[in-house]
């Protein structure tokens, strides 16, 4: 197994850039309160599961391009590679967007008081749009049949299980 940073596509590149910033993401201020001269904030790791699953979930999608172009083996599964770095990102993405738009945000006139959101989650919503965006190309480039695609013709339809009789009461 062998990383060459060269034979990745650009979309490869901002997949795995994606995955890096949106992992230095969860340590900045994704939270905070701020009273007149004194705030306080919390990371992405202390913002509750959405927001440290989402950003793992981005760093992950990005971690198995880098193995996949490295040429690790993978274990094979229902769906293609590409299929699932998008899925993976898609999910990451979703996740940061629901902490985003579930903080509590209070702003009162006046008073130098302010609740909210911070930079470290925007920081991991533009990288995970980028990542999903650049997955999403990158999926549709590959020609991987989707898993909720139709059907080619050489393939038999699943075969349902034998119908039981339904018992008659007396």
């Amino acid at each position: 197994m062998r990383f060459d940073w060269k034979t990745m596509s650009t979309l490869d590149r901002v997949i795995a850039g994606g995955a890096a910033v949106a992992f230095i993401a969860l340590f900045l201020p994704w939270y905070g309160v701020s009273v007149g001269p004194f705030s306080a904030s919390v990371s992405g790791w202390s913002a509750g599961f959405s927001a440290w699953a989402g950003g793992l979930l981005l760093t992950i999608a990005g971690v198995l391009v880098v193995l996949r172009r490295s040429g690790a083996t993978l274990p094979s599964l229902r769906v293609g590679p590409s299929t699932l770095v998008a899925g993976i990102a898609a999910l990451g993405l979703l996740l940061v967007i629901i902490r985003w738009v579930s903080f509590p945000r209070y702003h009162a006139v006046g008073i130098s008081y302010g609740v909210g959101a911070r930079y470290g989650i925007y920081l991991a919503l533009i990288a995970g749009i980028a990542e999903t965006a650049a997955a999403v190309m990158e999926m549709r480039a590959s020609g991987e049949a989707l898993p909720w695609g139709q059907m080619q013709h050489g393939d038999a339809p699943p075969e349902s299980p034998p119908e039981t009789p339904a018992a008659s009461e007396e």
